[in-house]
Parts: C-alpha cells; sequence; structure tokens
C-alpha cells in the first residue's frame, strides 16, 4: 500500500529504458521484415509513389515511360520476396517509339545511320549522278508528346536541268533549238565567216556540258579577229610555223646566225590579245654569256655564291685540321728521337768509366801476385 497523499506512478523511472528499448527492437524487427525502395530502369517506371519500405508479399507494378511501347509476355511487376529482395523483374519488355518507315527516293537512297527507325534516329538521303536533291538531306526521328515522328518531310531526287546556253557574237552553237538541256548534255560552239579576209578565231573553250548546280562547264567561248604582227629576228631566222599570216595559236621558233646568241624564248605563240607571248626573241652578238641562277630572298635560301663559299669553308676547315695533325705527328716524332738520342749518349759516357774502374780494382792483385 502507497502512504496516504502520494500517486503511484503508472512507470518507474527504471522501467522507462526497459520500455523504450523493447520498441525500437520491435521496430527494428519489423524493418528487417521488409524490402527497401524498387528498382528503377531506363525504359519503365514504377506506378504510383515509391515508400521507404515495402512489406514481404507486397506487389509494386511498372509502366513504359514516355517514347516507349509494351510488348507482352516479359512481366513489369515484381513483389518483396520472403528473403527481403526484389523479385527479379527488367524493363527488356518496354520498346521506343519507331517512326514511319521511308522508302528510297526515286532516283537517289535512303541511308539510316543508327540502323533502327527508333527515336533519336537519322536518316540521310542522297540522289544519283545527275540529280540533285529538293528538301533537307537528315531528317532526325524525334519524339512528340507520345509519338515518333520525322523532323521533315522526306526529299527528292529531281534530273539536273541546264537553261540554253549563252548565244554569241559573230558565232553559234549547236542544238540551239532545243529550250532544256538534261545533265551531262554537252553543245560545240563555231565563229561565222568574217566579212573582211581574216577569219574569226574560237576563244575559248568550244565544248561546254550540263554539269551539277545546273551551271555550264565552262562559260560561252568568243569569236573575233586575232591577227599578229609577222615576227622579224635580226642575225637570226625562223625554223618552224612558217606563214605570211599569223592568226590566234600560231606557234613560231627561232634560231640565231653563228656568232650570235638568243635572248629571250625561242618559241612564241600568237595570243588572244594579238601578241606574242613570249615577246619576240633578239639575236645579240658575242657568246652566249653562262648561267647564273637567280638570287632568292626566302629566308634560309642559299645565295648562288652560298654553296661555293660554304664548299670552300669546309675544304679550309679540313687543310687546317690535317696541317694540325701533322704538325703534331712531327713534334712527337722529334720527341721521340731526342729521348733516344739522349740514352744512347749516357751509355757511351758511362763505358769507360767503368774500365777505368774495374782495371783499378784488378792492380793491386796482380802485384800481390
Amino acid at each position: 500500500m502507497a502512504p496516504p497523499g502520494r500517486r503511484e506512478r503508472p512507470f518507474s523511472s527504471g522501467r522507462f529504458p526497459g520500455l523504450l528499448l523493447a520498441t525500437l527492437v520491435l521496430q527494428l524487427s519489423s524493418f528487417s521484415d521488409a524490402c527497401e525502395a524498387p528498382p528503377t530502369f531506363e525504359a519503365m517506371e514504377l506506378i504510383g509513389k515509391p515508400k521507404p519500405y515495402y512489406k514481404v508479399g507486397e506487389r509494386v507494378d511498372y509502366k513504359c515511360k514516355k517514347g516507349y511501347f509494351y510488348i507482352p509476355p516479359l512481366a513489369t511487376h515484381s513483389i518483396c520476396d520472403r528473403n527481403h529482395t526484389w523479385l527479379p523483374v527488367s524493363d527488356e519488355g518496354c520498346y521506343r517509339e519507331m517512326c514511319p518507315h521511308i522508302q528510297d527516293p526515286l532516283n537517289g537512297e535512303a541511308i539510316l545511320v543508327n540502323g533502327s527507325y527508333e527515336f533519336g534516329s537519322e536518316l540521310h538521303f542522297i540522289c544519283n549522278e545527275g540529280y540533285y536533291l529538293i528538301g533537307k538531306d537528315i531528317l532526325y526521328c524525334e519524339l512528340k508528346d507520345t509519338v515518333a515522328i520525322w523532323s521533315d518531310k522526306p526529299p527528292l531526287c529531281e534530273k539536273i536541268l541546264c537553261t540554253p546556253p549563252p548565244k554569241i557574237k559573230n558565232g553559234k552553237h549547236t542544238f540551239s533549238e532545243v529550250e532544256v538541256f538534261e545533265y551531262l548534255d554537252a553543245v560545240t560552239y563555231s565563229c561565222d565567216p568574217a566579212p573582211g579576209p581574216d577569219p574569226f578565231s574560237l576563244i575559248g573553250e568550244s565544248m561546254i556540258y550540263c554539269g551539277n548546280n545546273s551551271t555550264w562547264s565552262h562559260a560561252a567561248p568568243e569569236c573575233k579577229v586575232v591577227k599578229c604582227r609577222f615576227p622579224v629576228v635580226e642575225n637570226g631566222k625562223q625554223i618552224s610555223g612558217f606563214g605570211k599570216k599569223f592568226y590566234y595559236k600560231a606557234t613560231v621558233m627561232f634560231e640565231c646566225d653563228k656568232g650570235y646568241y638568243l635572248n629571250g624564248s625561242d618559241k612564241i605563240v600568237c595570243e588572244s590579245n594579238s601578241t606574242w607571248d613570249p615577246p619576240v626573241p633578239k639575236c645579240l652578238k658575242g657568246p652566249r654569256p653562262t648561267y647564273k641562277p637567280p638570287v632568292s630572298n626566302y629566308p634560309g635560301y642559299p645565295k648562288p655564291d652560298e654553296g661555293i663559299l660554304n664548299s670552300l669553308d669546309d675544304w679550309v676547315i679540313a687543310l687546317i685540321v690535317i696541317v694540325i695533325v701533322v704538325a703534331v705527328a712531327v713534334i712527337c716524332v722529334a720527341l721521340y728521337r731526342f729521348l733516344q738520342g739522349r740514352k744512347k749518349k749516357g751509355k757511351a759516357d758511362g763505358g769507360p768509366e767503368y774500365a777505368t774502374y774495374q782495371m783499378k780494382s784488378t792492380a793491386p792483385a796482380e802485384q800481390r801476385g
């Protein structure tokens, strides 16, 4: 019985820590019988909000993420097992959304870069020779909401066509009646007869063709009179290209008389501006001057005499080295002979002294005998 006026405590101070410890043990035992958060995947996500732990036997369900679609029969759920781990599950049943299949364009080819039509893929287009692309040459498979679509419409391959080539003054080209030319179609230009004594010359390419980008391969030529003056070389003579008149691309060669040399080129050509290229040469009296290579101002490039100077320097250095070696050899030989002479002289001087000493040492003995 408690003393009067004093109420009995429901729990004594000694019992409270034990009760707290029991509660914690109960909680830990309940956690140890649970699974942690379920696994995550790239292609599917958990349905509902995840919990910190799950009871044994509790089930979670997954669904494919945005941009993916499900194909049975793989399971999309898992269960907390007795060993506190989740039963195996994978997202292999979820496949990426795919863009519609696009065929090769007419007169072209569609190349699937990534090897599939899944979103994130690229489709490249090229046209056959003689055709050009109208539209985007690369399409991207993109995800719009939950559907995969291409970034643009498929392009087309159209035949390369050219407008008629330019007309020229004093001339014409073939197929002048054609209004549209296809790829590699060619025309040939020619000049009209000239009204005067000298004919027209065709300056430029006589044949051009319809090429890429719907443009002609070369600019149109022109027809005009090209006539170079008669080439005269004093103290020389013409050896080829003879003629009374010299028109476009006429070629002449020269040589000088004996005792003269050619100053200039021995071959000249009549160009479109009615001048000779190179200019008409001259024959000058005397022997041909020796050729000197041009002087270059580029750093590090040897000047004409620099190579000779360098070779001379090498010879001078080699000669100095040889002289030094020979001098050292001569000095060594002289020093050796000098030392040998000293030794021989010493031996020669020591011989009589030894003989005199020997005679002095033996004389008393003979007297005693």
